[in-house]
């Protein structure tokens, strides 16, 4: 009798065990599974291509793109964007991971942009930047004023003296529909992506 319920028990044990052990694995399949979702459709790993954010980003190094960003919401002043840049009607389409750009957002849609002496005006306001930026010596066609169309970004590098940016004419229009997502992340190394030496409180 007792032996029965001895061998019972060892059962019960074995079948308790398996149960754990099958559990153990659906979760950690689970686990896989919402990492491969957040990787494939939420994230997405951008390669930096020239100097145009130093001394934030340099030539080749690697950052994160949160492409949910701005689903449900607009990209903000202040913000780095990963962008395809706007191709001509009559141009076949090549966009591939190696025309995404990096830029600094500055004027959004509706607003009025100039540059006048280096510093940025937006609907005729002096903006003060939270971040140490090289004096910019050109202007552009930001030279003269800009009105932003209501789905068009206004973007600068972070290394001003160099012009692939919104002061180009030649550069692209930074249209929403092209907008991949937000910088979040520098991978190597690793760490949150601002920009360069941040201002003093008594200069903001």
């Amino acid at each position: 009798m007792n032996l029965k319920f001895e061998e019972d028990r060892k059962r019960e044990r074995r079948i308790q065990i398996l149960k754990e052990s099958i559990r153990f694995i659906i979760e950690i399949i689970v686990v896989i599974l919402i990492a491969w979702l957040i990787v494939e459709f939420a994230l997405k790993k951008v390669s930096v291509i020239g100097s145009a954010m130093e001394t934030t980003l340099y030539n080749g190094e690697d950052v994160m793109v949160n492409k949910t960003a701005y689903m449900l919401i607009s990209p903000k002043r202040n913000s780095i964007i990963a962008f395809y840049p706007e191709q001509k009607e009559d141009e076949q389409s090549t966009l591939d991971d190696s025309s995404i750009l990096i830029r600094r957002v500055i004027g959004l849609p509706g607003e009025k942009i100039v540059i006048r002496d280096g510093n940025i005006y937006i609907n005729g306001e002096k903006i003060e930047e939270s971040y140490e930026f090289q004096k910019m010596l050109s202007a552009g066609r930001a030279g003269s004023e800009i009105t932003l169309a209501e789905d068009e970004y206004f973007v600068l590098s972070d290394n001003r003296s160099d012009m692939d940016d919104s002061r180009n004419t030649a550069f692209t229009k930074v249209k929403k529909e092209n907008i991949i997502g937000k910088v979040i992340l520098r991978l190597n190394p690793f760490s949150l992506i601002g920009g360069p030496e941040q201002k003093e409180e008594s200069e903001k």
